[in-house]
């Protein structure tokens, strides 16, 4: 034992061990000073070329750390000279120092493209224009590729390859790494043809009857888009999902500020008959339809009366019905109303008969698209025309629901 541990020389080896711990301290010691030296330099004379030129993108760089980056930089290309100095008479330990320094040059080199890019992205999205779509896939493409591109330089760095075989070793798997970023890819198809077509853009107010879900548009990327709600909840759907399924963009509704309505009231049709002339006399008493009534009813007398037409059965010539007169009514209060648009399509109409009955639907756009006052618009017409339906003596259809307990 004796003979191992002077073979050994203990003293000696504890001696060198403390001697590169204190090298190695020191060394760290030196990168750390050099860090803040290059960090504080950079940052002053950032700030002075901003304020020599009127270079208002500082706030964005500053916000997204890319002084620091670059300050790193500077700080790790000193620290690789001094690498040979402090440790000149141990070349393992250099080689080794080396090759990390090189690894971790890759990673600054990459953190600091990525900032740049978030930096131009920031400075050159406008959320208002169509092509912020195409520059945020752009920029998320290219941060995925410089990605990518500095992991085959780690791989060829730790491997001691070039990049050229590390990328031909990786051609046998071509299929799976198209497979993995499937998603990728088609949500940058997706990003460039919203662009070019103009179909939607962050901010517009949509529908996708896919997933059932209505809101605003908060946000497109490259592999997700996503959408607040009008309850102020998140739904992310697919990129690829917003030129691959049925998509309504309202946006051109709150742009003019009109919102549509489209809703029908179903009537039962045993409600529905001729109307006599004792029922047309208390019809014409409803201002909206006085003079519709008085024009219609001369019409069809001067067309009966030329057709010889016998008038003793209700089924026999022309004649004015209950639910025709209705639809004249709901047609004339929708033009008379203040907050309904005039300008847009406005019309009353029949539907397919149901087997519950026949719907009267409206179809029309008011004056405002904000929901709460369009919801109160919309209220008032149909609580107006549902109770003005009793007067006409139709029946609005209830279907009952039996339940068996």
């Amino acid at each position: 034992m004796n003979e191992m541990i002077d073979n050994f020389n203990l003293k000696k080896w504890i001696t060198i061990t403390i001697f590169l711990i204190s090298k190695f301290f020191l060394f760290f010691i030196l990168l750390i000073i050099l860090e803040l030296i290059f960090n504080k330099s950079i940052r002053f004379i950032g700030k002075k070329i901003v304020i020599s030129t009127n270079f208002h993108w500082y706030n964005i760089l500053y916000e997204n750390k890319v002084f620091d980056s670059l300050a790193h930089c500077f700080t790790l290309f000193i620290g690789f000279i001094f690498i040979s100095i402090f440790f000149e008479n141990y070349p393992t330990i250099i080689f080794y120092i080396k090759k990390i320094f090189d690894i971790v040059f890759v990673l600054i080199i990459l953190q600091f493209l990525i900032r740049v890019i978030n930096s131009i992205m920031k400075i050159t999205t406008n959320e208002n224009n169509h092509q912020t779509i195409a520059v945020r896939s752009f920029f998320q493409l290219l941060k995925i590729i410089f990605i990518i591109f500095c992991v085959l330089v780690i791989i060829s760095i730790l491997t001691k390859n070039d990049i050229i075989t590390v990328l031909t070793s990786l051609g046998a798997i071509t299929a799976i790494v198209i497979l993995v970023f499937r998603d990728i890819i088609l949500g940058f198809v997706s990003g460039v043809q919203m662009s070019s077509t103009k179909m939607i853009k962050v901010g517009d107010w949509i529908g996708i009857h896919k997933y059932n879900i209505e809101g605003t548009v908060r946000e497109i990327n490259l592999t997700s888009a996503k959408i607040e709600n009008f309850d102020k909840t998140i739904t992310s759907v697919p990129t690829y999902d917003l030129i691959s399924t049925a998509v309504t963009n309202f946006e051109v509704m709150r742009k003019k500020n009109i919102r549509r309505i489209k809703k029908s009231i179903l009537f039962n049709i045993q409600s529905f008959y001729f109307c006599n002339s004792d029922k047309l006399e208390n019809f014409k008493n409803f201002y909206l339809i006085k003079n519709y009534i008085y024009k219609k009813k001369k019409e069809i007398e001067i067309f009966n009366k030329k057709k010889n037409i016998d008038l003793t059965l209700d089924i026999n010539g022309r004649r004015l019905t209950n639910l025709g007169l209705f639809r004249q009514y709901a047609l004339e209060y929708l033009y008379q109303h203040p907050k309904i648009s005039q300008s847009e399509t406005l019309m009353v109409r029949y539907l397919d008969p149901t087997p519950y009955g026949l719907p009267i639907e409206l179809y029309c756009f008011t004056k405002t698209s904000e929901s709460i006052k369009y919801e109160e618009i919309q209220a008032s017409v149909f609580d107006h025309l549902l109770t003005a339906s009793k007067e006409f003596d139709l029946k609005v259809t209830q279907v009952t629901y039996s339940s068996n307990f």
